[in-house]
């Protein structure tokens, strides 16, 4: 069975919009209006995007193309589950060659397929995106599948932030913060994160996701490097209201910048921490803003981080993860 249009929407979590460009199976994560307030290259990006489905079917053929639209990033991953089970991957970079400053070498990209066998009888297959670059599909075919049935979570959380919550430096995207994070909670992932974002009051005016059940918020250690602290506090304060008026039933948690190597670099921004205390101070203002301190989420050891210096590895963002966690449920 080679899946259409109208089944790969049906399965597909995390795209507001899938078209069909080239013959290939295209995905967005963002609204035209997003968009138009954005304007960054890995808009393309397919973080936080999956498949999730039944089938009695018996092997996946997998057949990808993939892009580097900023010159950032090139490797990538998909992952493919049977059963909540990692079952294989298709990727350009093994675990095993993620050692040191991994991030910012030069990958192989292009047209890559891969085959998995799925097993007998029915099963859940999950497929998660890459979050580094810009990922299509070429073709999906499940052998010897009487059906392939739509598997629909429970929650829906929407994530806002940099190229931390996009993935960066995850290989695995099934185990970047924001996605282990959405499956401790049984939730859907709306993934708004984006490399080289601030806060942006537009971003909050135009965008919101329907039926959510909570927000995480995650700028600042962008804004530190670019803008005074004042600058940083309007543009902070103009998101914030933005977006607790278009979720307004929705608790949202405002995480402060997480460690970086050069946080005792004098920057435009102040101190690097000042940026934390402000938020902090920020966030006492609003009924459904939750403040969570992002200093000791991860521990500040640059073996956990792909750059050695500001994006957590798949390690790092385990702590992360279960950090974070600790601190939703707490409250």
């Amino acid at each position: 069975m080679k899946l259409d249009i109208e089944q790969i929407k049906s399965i597909t979590h995390g795209a507001v919009e899938i078209s069909v460009e080239n013959g290939k199976f295209c995905f967005s994560r963002f609204t035209k209006n997003e968009a138009d307030v954005i304007l960054n290259a890995n808009l393309s990006y397919t973080a936080g995007i999956q498949m999730e489905f039944k089938t009695d079917g018996d092997k996946l053929n997998l057949t990808v193309n993939t892009k580097d639209e900023t010159t950032v990033r090139s490797y990538f991953a998909f992952d493919v589950f049977v059963d909540g089970i990692l079952k294989g991957s298709i990727c350009n970079l093994k675990d095993e060659d993620c050692k040191g400053n991994y991030a910012e070498a030069v990958y192989e990209l292009g047209k890559f397929l891969k085959n998995f066998e799925l097993g007998n009888g029915e099963k859940s297959v999950r497929i998660v995106f890459p979050h580094s670059v810009r990922a299509e599909i070429e073709e999906l075919e499940i052998e010897n599948a009487t059906y392939v049935a739509p598997l629909k979570r429970e929650k829906k959380i929407v994530f806002y932030g940099d190229s931390i919550t996009q993935g960066y430096d995850a290989l695995h995207p099934s185990k970047t913060y924001a996605m282990r994070l959405a499956d401790a909670m049984d939730a859907e992932i709306i993934n708004k994160g984006i490399g080289g974002a601030a806060f942006n009051p537009e971003l909050g005016h135009v965008s919101k996701v329907e039926n959510a059940d909570c927000v995480i918020v995650a700028y600042g250690t962008n804004d530190w490097t670019c803008t005074g602290l004042d600058v940083i506090k309007s543009s902070a304060s103009g998101f914030l209201t933005n977006l607790e008026k278009n979720y307004p039933s929705c608790l949202i948690y405002v995480i402060a910048p997480i460690w970086r190597k050069d946080h005792e670099t004098d920057r435009v921004g102040g101190k690097f921490r000042d940026v934390e205390q402000m938020l902090e101070d920020l966030c006492a203002n609003y009924k459904n803003l939750k403040f969570i301190s992002g200093w000791n989420l991860v521990p500040h050891d640059e073996a956990l981080f792909g750059d050695l210096s500001l994006h957590p590895n798949d390690k790092g963002f385990g702590y992360y993860c279960e950090n974070l966690l600790k601190h939703i449920r707490g409250n």
